[in-house]
């Protein structure tokens, strides 16, 4: 047995946060899915939590446990930020205008999908990206409050749920810039493009072109 004494690692912050949406609204079970051309990006996240939903399952036989497996059938991210485009809040949301009016109603309806991304740093100077592949916003909670002499904007907050996808069963994807395995490969290539398969992993770090960026506004 060989004993390693590696320096600890630990995040120091987050940077960015990256949403596009399913170019189809949603998923499927025979293919992979596709994502606008357009990507959000933005800087202004003041934190982001986020909790998986775990189930546990244990087998016992001859007086011993001998089997103990743990499936997580979804993330539950919650983000307090600035706030969002009304542009990418109206997509999130599923909101169509008409003159600048949107109507919503008491009928069931379906949240449309996006991929969501974060890149988060390191102590070491390394770096932490993600991509979970298969979003939807839960509607939240609203508050409007007077300024006062005292001037302040509070954050937003907005509640995702990062599901499996249809086809693969994919929740997130992770990306190390550290790892020894990542050689050449950078933050910037992770992000180009939603990475939610390993059929992908084979062009990550080439010369493919990213999907256009939409910044914050």
């Amino acid at each position: 047995m060989t004993v390693k004494n590696t320096p600890i690692q630990y995040p120091v912050g987050i940077e960015d946060l990256y949403i596009v949406m399913m170019a189809d609204g949603k998923d499927s079970k025979v293919e992979l899915p596709t994502y606008d051309e357009d990507v959000y990006s933005m800087t202004n996240i003041v934190d982001v939590g986020i909790a998986g939903n775990s189930s546990n399952f244990t087998k016992w036989a001859s007086n011993q446990m001998i089997i103990n497996v743990t499936k997580n059938s979804q993330y539950t991210l919650t983000f307090n930020l600035a706030g969002l485009p009304q542009e990418l809040k109206d997509k999130i949301f599923g909101v169509l205008r008409e003159k600048g009016v949107a109507f919503d109603d008491s009928e069931v309806k379906e949240m449309p999908y996006f991929a969501l991304g974060l890149i988060c740093p390191l102590n070491d100077g390394t770096k932490i990206a993600r991509w979970y592949p298969r979003c939807q916003i839960t509607p939240t909670d609203e508050s409007m409050a007077t300024l006062t002499a005292e001037m302040d904007i509070p954050d937003q907050q907005y509640v995702i749920t990062a599901s499996p996808l249809i086809y693969n069963k994919v929740t997130k994807t992770d990306f190390n810039s550290g790892d020894a395995t990542a050689k050449d490969i950078t933050v910037e290539d992770y992000m180009k493009n939603v990475i939610c398969d390993k059929t992908q992993l084979e062009n990550l770090g080439g010369n493919t072109p990213p999907a256009s960026r939409k910044g914050d506004k």
